[in-house]
């Protein structure tokens, strides 16, 4: 057997020595598909003597790019010589060797996202098309379009009866006109160029196909129209082509990836096929979940992943009565278990949407527990957050000119950058500040625009007579529904509705503030900077994360949090058979990111959309396990409780049943203070890492567990658990 293919399973060797014609290897998650790769290529260069120039390599992202380059280095000696990169890179080196073919220069500029949607822009302003919608759904439409290979013409003949079609269909003409008379190309364009140049000149065609003799793709489920059009004729030739992906963890379908490429592939080419279902990664008893739920899905070549790694703890299913709940026990398990050993890079909390970030957040700084948002911002530093924040902020300080201009033209309101210049200058020769300056004619500005200012003057002026009869909550909300914020984000799109939810969630937090804490607009806005500017990240934190954000990854235990209908799956998918399977890819990619311990969870009630909910468990539990087809059923009427109350958990018959006050701890020190709680009595002064110092006003036992309320003098009443809070008396 060749030194090289050793230290494969026999799964994996089988489909590495299978060197001539089309094969395909449908990888399970955690089966080694990277080294099989790496393998393969060193089995066809050192092995079969085939020179490193004739290999192609292409993956999906810089960094796999990367980490083939470095396993591919470690095994073979002329591993530079192999051409490994990302399709976009790939397509950028060949274009730049033959531009002048379809009418560019060599030196052409490569947009990025943000230049590309400034050049859409500048074309919406010209046509005299107002508002960020038309702009972010023609973006969106032109790089769907050029994903599917589609010109102006073609996409619009194949969307008909979409609105506003005919203009995008404008705005995309003029686009490419713009881009070719800059010599400019966007990302989307260097898969699509590269083909138009394949299909136009069949000369640097078969060079290319002379030259990759071997070709290899990585992550196959992931390509979209064109990207499977460059691979099918590359192999033209040949027929060497290699492809390795998972159907079922396709999760981009929104960005273009066709997971029925797969099936084409085996059609188009007669490939072979080979299973790697051996995981390397999770636990017996984590897999039965991932493979009882993905066999739901009907578009995949049946598979199913074994482990020999034992059957591991039983999954853990919890149910909390609120979001607050359901934090609590996400981070009072975490702390047990560091206390016995594990580290906090060892746990990532993982959730559909971003939005279930906030109440989690605020548990990990309570309890001085380190954390990173991996792959997006923290809760409070959402935009769309920070611009409800800014409103706030505003009514709270009229001088506050830097939220001021942040809000004064979103939503817009035709309010421009020149505009806001003419006020401040009207505002230093007048001596008025910019919050009284706005609620009166400034005569340096046209009738026109002066009277959009005033109506702006006018909405802060009405929102701050609110604001002396109402809670920061209610304010809150008044705020929302009177600027008019939510209608930035009306487009049905999975970007709005995430923040969306921010915005509802922000609200929740207004809501917990008031009946925990009840201050004023100036504390809460405290709190707000105090969640804001937290500790500068650690290296060895917990992972928060959306799932599509930690594909790839793995760790000992995962959390997968908001189990309910209407998040995980969205709502908006349950009616669409092809959504709903993304759906359960997603979740599928969510449990098989476990190594060791896997929980999952949901709340009796949550709040969202300006209201406490019921919540129904998500229709995918049952589907893990026929024992627990029982949890999706109507709703209960909803309990309105918060943090610290007796959660209960859902269990069955293997699965594991564990309390909040039943854990174990083998930490010595917690156990002793969690005891002494005797020495905490109403008044006693105390000082938290976080919070300062304040006043225990009072002491709630629940079960094994005691909790302090504490009325820190700067930051109001905080109910902290005793046994894991950093507090100290003083």
């Amino acid at each position: 057997m060749p030194v090289t293919t050793d230290c494969l399973n026999e799964e994996q060797r089988a489909a590495a020595l299978d060197t001539e014609g089309a094969v395909l290897v449908t990888a399970g998650a955690g089966s080694g598909k990277t080294r099989l790769l790496t393998h393969r290529i060193a089995h066809i260069i050192e092995d079969l003597g085939i020179p490193a120039y004739n290999v192609l390599a292409i993956t999906f992202t810089n960094k796999a790019a990367e980490e083939m380059k470095n396993r591919l280095y470690s095994l073979i000696p002329n591993a530079s010589d192999i051409w490994v990169s990302t399709f976009h890179a790939m397509c950028a080196k060949i274009l730049r060797r033959h531009a002048a073919i379809i009418g560019y220069g060599s030196n052409f500029t490569i947009y990025s996202q943000d230049e590309s949607e400034r050049l859409i822009k500048q074309i919406a302003k010209d046509m005299r098309l107002d508002g960020d919608t038309i702009v972010k759904s023609a973006a969106r439409s032109i790089s769907s379009a050029k994903n599917d290979g589609l010109s102006p013409e073609e996409y619009r003949d194949n969307n008909i009866n979409y609105e506003d079609i005919e203009v995008i269909t404008d705005i995309y003409i003029e686009y490419e006109r713009r881009l070719k008379s800059n010599n400019a190309m966007d990302f989307d364009d260097l898969l699509l160029k590269t083909y138009y140049l394949f299909s136009r000149s069949s000369e640097v065609l078969d060079s290319y196909c002379r030259k990759f003799k071997y070709i290899h793709v990585d992550e196959f489920q992931d390509t979209n129209e064109i990207q499977y059009g460059l691979v099918r004729l590359l192999a033209s030739k040949n027929g060497n082509i290699f492809v390795v992906g998972d159907e079922d963890q396709s999760i981009y379908g929104w960005r273009g990836a066709n997971v029925t490429n797969m099936q084409k592939f085996i059609e188009d080419f007669g490939a072979k096929i080979y299973k790697l279902e051996q995981n390397y990664r999770s636990t017996k008893n984590i897999l039965s979940l991932a493979n009882n739920l993905i066999k739901n899905n009907t578009s995949r070549i049946d598979k199913k992943l074994w482990s020999a790694l034992g059957d591991g703890d039983s999954p853990v299913i919890y149910k909390a009565r609120s979001e607050a709940g359901e934090a609590d026990f996400v981070v009072n398990t975490i702390r047990k278990m560091i206390n016995d050993g594990y580290r906090p890079h060892d746990f990532a909390v993982l959730m559909r949407v971003n939005a279930l970030t906030r109440t989690l957040e605020q548990r990990f700084m309570q309890y001085a527990l380190p954390y990173k948002v991996y792959g997006g911002f923290k809760f409070f530093d959402r935009k769309e957050v920070k611009d409800v924040i800014a409103y706030l902020r505003v009514l709270s300080n009229h001088y506050d000119e830097e939220a001021l201009t942040r809000i004064i033209n979103f939503p817009k309101r035709g309010i421009g950058d020149s505009t806001v210049e003419k006020i401040r200058e009207y505002c230093a020769a007048s001596g008025k500040c910019f919050y009284d300056a706005i609620a009166e004619d400034i005569p340096v500005l046209s009738s026109s625009t002066a009277s959009k200012v005033t109506a702006f003057g006018k909405l802060l002026h009405d929102l701050d007579e609110y604001k002396l009869v109402s809670t920061v909550a209610e304010l809150s909300e008044k705020v929302i529904e009177l600027a008019g914020i939510k209608t930035a984000y009306l487009e049905d799109t999975e970007e709005n509705t995430t923040r969306k939810l921010n915005i509802d969630d922000f609200v929740s937090s207004a809501h917990e503030f008031v009946k925990n804490r009840g201050g004023t607009l100036d504390d809460f806005l405290q709190e707000v900077t105090l969640y804001t500017e937290g500790d500068d990240e650690a290296s060895d934190s917990v992972y928060l994360s959306t799932v599509h954000s930690a594909k790839g990854m793995e760790f000992r235990c995962v959390f997968i949090v908001g189990a309910e209908e209407g998040l995980f799956p969205l709502s908006r998918a349950t009616e669409d058979t092809d959504e709903l399977e993304e759906e359960r890819r997603l979740m599928y990619v969510a449990i098989t990111r476990a190594k060791e311990k896997l929980y999952l969870t949901y709340c009796e009630s949550r709040f969202m959309y300006g209201r406490t909910n019921p919540c129904r468990p998500s229709r995918f539990f049952g589907e893990m396990d026929s024992r627990l087809s029982g949890l999706y059923a109507k709703p209960k009427t909803f309990r309105d409780d918060y943090a610290n109350q007796n959660d209960d958990q859902y269990t069955e018959s293997g699965f594991t049943k564990k309390q909040i006050s039943g854990h174990s701890t083998g930490n010595a020190a917690v156990r002793q203070n969690a005891g002494n709680v005797t020495e905490y009595t109403e008044g006693t002064r105390v000082r938290h890492k976080k919070f300062g110092e304040g006043t225990v006003v009072g002491v709630t036992n629940v079960g094994k567990n005691s909790y302090l309320v504490i009325n820190f003098d700067k930051f109001g009443k905080i109910t902290l658990s005793l046994a894991f809070a950093p507090i100290e008396k003083i």
